[in-house]
């Protein structure tokens, strides 16, 4: 167990790492945040630049990159993503009904407004396209508010210092925050917190005293459990925090999975803090923004030119004020002729701007292509395209952008939903397992509406509480489409090729190679269609043993009754002969 010297220490040693970078995250903080971050941990208000920006170029395409980005790959949970059940599981009896169910919930518990994920995630991808390197914290909710069950953070590059495995995953996470005296004392005031008694003294002093700021440190990192040991001894996940000015431990606790998704919106070898857009745009919107600032100058000039005064005296320290509406004066001795007392001087050849305003365009679109906005928009509105070249377009689209997306996809979603469900699952929300908030609200759900159907299988429940991976997350996102979109191309044209050859006689078995129910279940999967609306393949083996038993007996009836006209009819034939008696009219009783 490390001491808290160590762990501030270490800390130390992870901000060295990090400390090439801050000049460049400065000055991309002033490019596109307009904001004079010093990327310390005490932010001044006030520090903004509106003296030292003349182009929004830059930050426009940051904001609308993170918005589009946060469309594309989390337009909201239900059209986000689905979850179904491992390879291993998915034929069992129950299981892909029980995996439908838990998709439902996580998206109820994941789209609450309380939870803060779509302000989180929309901040992490505007700090990810800015900075490059940002992460989404999963905690989780507090029991006395049991339908919250989860909430979410964005954590930024500017208070995080990371360390990762050697295959290249984050999984050391140190964060600074600076609380107020105030904050502390309503954070740490669960069982096991310490505040340390000069921190005390000021919450019990209070008044201004209960404003003051101090560091509090954050360690997350690995730790091999001690087996046995049940809480903090017995999870493989370690987190410490401690006071980062006055070393003193705060709260010691535990996860069972890293709670913080750290992404990388690019990275290179050798490099554990990520490369972003912005860092492939900052040439240019620093150019952008000289030039912008010389054409002001150059127009303010020309539309409020300075002046020239003639007089008797010297020439005014023999310098010329060439700035708007400045007055210079000149000697008129050994001149002659009606000039005028006071005149413009045009210091500027206007003839130039139409190529600047050129060159201003020019830079623009390399910042908006830096930022990838020519393919995450598609403003093509000048060409009129046919379906085929719309779909190679969009094939182009997804291709140059499936690397990023994948990515974000592996780094911070799927942790971030995995955790999501774990946490969701231990607390009785997806199936009651032990009497927790989750388990709780579901029986006061019972009580109004009825009993919940749905339970745990039993395989799911052993496969989970063994450590195995029971579910694969499937995403349905505009930009997974994008990348599913020539999947789902080559499926249909196969389709087709088939159901045309099948017409030739040659190959009238050729259809019965294809697995029908495989193929609309791939059809649903690729198109991102809603799942709910197809049978499950159980609920679909039921259904077929209906429809099989109706048609028996559908056909038992017609058959009988097929017999029975055959009868009759041979009866009446007889009796026209003559060689059978005739059968009494209907209705006719006897004698």
């Amino acid at each position: 167990m490390k001491t808290i010297s160590e762990i501030v220490a270490r800390f130390h040693e992870l901000e060295g790492e990090k400390y090439p970078w801050l000049l460049h995250y400065q000055v991309l903080a002033e490019i596109f945040l307009t904001r004079k971050m010093d990327f310390t941990r005490i932010i001044i208000p006030g520090q903004f630049l509106q003296q030292d920006v003349f182009d929004n170029t830059g930050q426009f395409s940051a904001y609308l990159f993170a918005s589009v980005f946060l469309s594309m790959m989390w337009p909201d949970a239900s059209r986000t993503f689905r979850l179904k059940p491992a390879y291993r599981l998915k034929h069992l009896p129950g299981v892909e009904e029980y995996f439908r169910f838990c998709t439902h919930i996580m998206h109820e518990a994941m789209e609450k407004p309380q939870a803060g994920l779509s302000m989180a995630l929309m901040e992490h991808f505007l700090d990810s396209g800015i900075f490059g390197t940002s992460g989404i914290f999963t905690d989780e909710g507090l029991d006395d508010e049991p339908e919250v069950p989860l909430r979410y953070d964005a954590w930024g590059v500017k208070n995080m210092c990371i360390s990762e495995t050697a295959q290249g995953v984050v999984d050391t996470v140190y964060f600074v925050r600076p609380l107020m005296v105030r904050q502390i004392a309503a954070e740490y005031s669960r069982p096991g917190d310490t505040i340390p008694k000069w921190i005390q003294e000021r919450i019990t002093a209070g008044g201004q005293a209960l404003e003051e700021k101090i560091d509090v440190l954050t360690a997350i990192e690995p730790k091999n459990p001690e087996m046995g040991k049940r809480g903090v001894a017995g999870m493989p996940v370690r987190s410490v925090h401690v006071l980062l000015d006055k070393p003193a431990r705060l709260r010691e606790s535990g996860f069972e999975e890293m709670p913080v998704a750290v992404g990388r919106m690019f990275k290179q070898l050798n490099e554990v803090l990520g490369r972003s857009p912005g860092m492939l745009a900052l040439p240019d919107a620093q150019s952008l923004n000289i030039l912008t600032e010389g054409v002001s100058i150059a127009t303010e000039k020309s539309l409020d030119p300075p002046l020239g005064v003639l007089d008797d005296g010297r020439l005014g320290g023999g310098v010329i004020d060439t700035s708007a509406r400045a007055i210079n004066v000149f000697n008129t001795a050994g001149r002659g002729g009606n000039d005028k007392p006071i005149f413009p001087l045009f210091t500027q050849d206007m003839s130039g701007f139409q190529f600047t305003q050129k060159l201003q365009e020019f830079l623009g679109s390399k910042i908006a292509q830096a930022f990838f906005l020519d393919r995450l928009l598609d403003l093509n509105s000048q060409t009129q395209m046919t379906a085929y070249e719309t779909s190679v377009r969009d094939k182009i689209r997804g291709e140059a952008l499936g690397g990023v997306f994948a990515r974000q996809e592996k780094e911070v979603l799927t942790p971030t939903v995995t955790r999501s469900f774990n946490i969701l699952f231990r607390k009785g929300y997806l199936g009651i397992i032990k009497d927790g908030p989750g388990a709780k609200l579901r029986r006061r759900w019972d009580a109004i509406v009825g009993a919940e159907k749905t339970v745990i299988p039993d395989v799911v429940l052993k496969a989970h509480a063994a450590g195995l991976d029971v579910f694969d997350v499937e995403y349905i996102s505009p930009a997974k489409r994008f990348q599913q979109a020539e999947k789902l191309k080559g499926l249909m044209t196969a389709n087709d090729t088939i159901m045309n050859m099948a017409q030739l006689p040659v190959f009238a078995g050729m259809t019965d190679s294809v697995d029908i129910d495989a193929d609309v279940h791939k059809i649903f999967e690729l198109s991102g269609a809603p799942m709910d609306v197809l049978r499950t393949l159980e609920q679909l083996k039921v259904f077929r043993e209906a429809n099989k038993k109706q048609r028996d007996s559908t056909a038992q009836l017609e058959q009988e009754e097929t017999k029975s006209n055959i009868a009759l009819k041979t009866n009446q034939a007889r009796a026209a002969l003559g060689t059978a008696p005739a059968l009494p009219p209907v209705g006719a009783g006897s004698k």
